[in-house]
């Protein structure tokens, strides 16, 4: 376990592109499909060839396939939250969308309702990571079932959920047809953030916050304008940067060119997350010390980024 001087915090991790090798290979094997932990990896971790966001969402195809039932998602979520408790987390906001676990019979609320069960087990484990959880809607997904989503995590928002959010790949429906979904999780209350201007454009940025987003999901677009950066620092916007998995998406075309450093020296409130620590085979500690190395940020500014972290938690 590395340990650092300041609260580790993760706003921004997929459950599903987070799990181990080893709970992926017992998966494998009940469901009658066993695979070696080379085939597995190869499977769910996003290749250095990767280029675009597209070819790394197929890393989700065989987690996707495999969490179709209660007893998975539990299971799954508790192996997430120990690795989280092994990496001395303090504390982690794990997403996940409900839609993409009902292929085999469970509806939205069984797979929330696994989830939580999958929090409460690493709870009683005496685990002192916090966990806050998520729940997604996806860009692809039918009005209906994105309807679903965010009831759901209103009527649960004070049973264990923290939040909701907007993933998927993001050009793919305009960002004004999800207006009405988050105005309705805005006058309920419920904190949301929305992934916008990964892939996509910095008017989605704008858009996102119009609809009363406070964090929104990798932002790296708004590099490329003014206006939204001043947008960013005004609002008091946190931003969920993932360096790792925006040179993989091709979010940015290098480490050279990502804007973390930008944003930050100009006052943004910028975090530091993993987005998926299996499929972009990374850590919090890995993000730091990529930071560290290709950035130069201190430890003190790393903590400056923890507190940004602590100051958009919605579950803490």
């Amino acid at each position: 376990m590395t340990t650092t001087a300041f609260p580790k915090i993760d706003l921004h991790l997929h459950l599903d592109g987070s799990l181990s090798i080893p709970f992926f290979r017992s998966l494998t094997e009940e469901n009658g499909c066993a695979m070696t932990d080379s085939e597995i990896q190869k499977a769910v971790t996003v290749s250095d060839t990767c280029q675009n966001l597209p070819e790394y969402l197929r890393c989700f195809d065989l987690p996707t396939r495999l969490l179709q039932t209660e007893k998975a998602l539990t299971l799954a979520t508790f192996d997430v939250i120990k690795q989280l408790e092994a990496q001395g987390l303090f504390y982690a906001e794990l997403r996940f969308a409900p839609r993409h676990h009902t292929k085999q019979g469970l509806s939205q609320q069984q797979a929330v309702s696994a989830v939580l069960k999958g929090v409460d087990m690493a709870r009683r484990a005496h685990f002192k990571v916090k966990i806050g959880i998520l729940l997604c809607m996806f860009v692809t997904g039918s009005p209906a079932e994105n309807q679903e989503t965010a009831e759901l995590a209103v009527a649960y928002k004070d049973i264990g959920i923290a939040g909701l959010d907007l993933a998927g790949p993001e050009s793919a429906v305009p960002m004004a047809e999800f207006a009405p979904l988050f105005h309705y999780a805005y006058q309920s209350g419920l904190p949301f953030t929305i992934h916008a201007g990964e892939c996509g454009d910095y008017e989605n940025i704008n858009k996102a916050i119009s609809f009363g987003a406070r964090r929104i999901g990798h932002g790296c677009a708004s590099r490329f304008s003014e206006e939204c950066m001043r947008l960013l620092e005004r609002e008091q916007i946190i931003l969920e940067c993932c360096p790792t998995s925006n040179i993989q998406t091709k979010a940015v075309p290098s480490f050279s060119s990502h804007p973390i450093r930008m944003f930050f020296d100009r006052g943004i409130l910028v975090t530091v997350n993993t987005d998926n620590m299996t499929v972009s085979n990374t850590t919090l500690d890995k993000e730091y010390d990529l930071l560290r190395k290709q950035f130069h940020f201190t430890d003190q500014e790393l903590a400056k980024m923890s507190q940004n972290a602590q100051k958009g938690a919605f579950g803490l």
